[in-house]
C-alpha cells in the first residue's frame, strides 16, 4: 500500500514538473494566416479603389478599359478588384439628413437675420426662392431697425414681414406659428429690457 502512494506522488509530480514553466509550443509549425482574416490590404487594390473612385467622379461609371488605361493589368484587376470594391464600400458615405432647414433652424437664422443667410427648406422652387430672398430681405431690414431701436410697432412690423416670407416656403401652419411665436417672445424680451433701461 505504500508503494502505491509513492507511485502516485510521483505520478502527480512529474506531470506538473514536465509541463509547468515551458511556455512554448508542443508543435514548431506556424499557424497559417487566412486570408478572411488578414486585416492588411495589398496596396494595388487601395491604388485600384481610388482609380474607380476617381473614374466614377467624372461622372461615369468605371470600365475595365478606363482602368488599364491607368496602368492596371487585367490579372490585377481580377485579383484586386473585390477588395477594391470593399474599401470603396467602406469609405462611402451617404448623406440621410434632409436638404433644407428645419423649424429649429429657422428659428436661428430668424433671430439672427444676416440676409446672407435665408432658411430654405426642402421642395422650395427657384421661383418661389426667387420671391422669398426679396421678403427675407425686407424682414433682416426691419428686424436690424428693431435691434438698434426695439419698441413695440418695430415687433409688429417685423412679425408681419417674417410672417409674409414663411407664407413663401413649403411649411405647414403649425410650424410658422412656431417659429413666429419664438421670434415674438425673444423679441418681447428684448422690448421689455430696453424700457428697463
Amino acid at each position: 500500500m505504500d508503494a502505491r502512494i509513492t507511485d502516485t506522488e510521483t505520478l502527480r509530480s512529474a506531470i506538473p514538473h514536465s509541463l509547468a514553466g515551458r511556455g512554448e509550443r508542443p508543435s514548431p509549425q506556424t499557424r497559417p494566416v487566412y486570408p478572411e482574416t488578414e486585416t492588411t490590404r495589398h496596396p494595388r487594390a487601395i491604388e485600384l479603389a481610388d482609380a474607380i473612385r476617381e473614374i466614377a467622379g467624372g461622372g461615369l461609371g468605371a470600365t475595365e478599359k478606363d482602368i488599364s488605361m491607368l496602368g492596371f493589368s487585367v490579372g490585377e484587376i481580377i485579383e484586386h478588384l473585390p477588395m477594391a470594391k470593399i474599401i470603396i464600400a467602406e469609405s462611402f458615405v451617404r448623406e440621410i439628413q434632409p436638404a433644407g432647414d428645419r423649424v429649429p433652424q429657422i428659428i436661428e437664422k430668424a433671430l439672427l437675420s444676416a440676409a446672407h443667410i435665408m432658411p430654405k427648406t426642402a421642395g422650395l422652387d427657384p421661383a418661389s426662392e426667387d420671391a422669398a430672398e426679396k421678403l427675407w430681405r425686407t424682414y433682416c431690414s426691419a428686424r436690424a431697425a428693431f435691434k438698434l431701436d426695439p419698441w413695440w410697432s418695430q415687433s409688429e412690423r417685423c412679425l408681419a414681414l417674417l410672417k409674409s416670407f414663411l407664407r413663401k416656403l413649403p411649411l405647414i401652419d403649425r410650424e410658422v406659428n412656431r417659429i413666429l411665436y419664438a421670434v415674438a417672445a425673444a423679441q418681447k424680451a428684448d422690448v421689455s429690457r430696453s424700457e428697463r433701461a
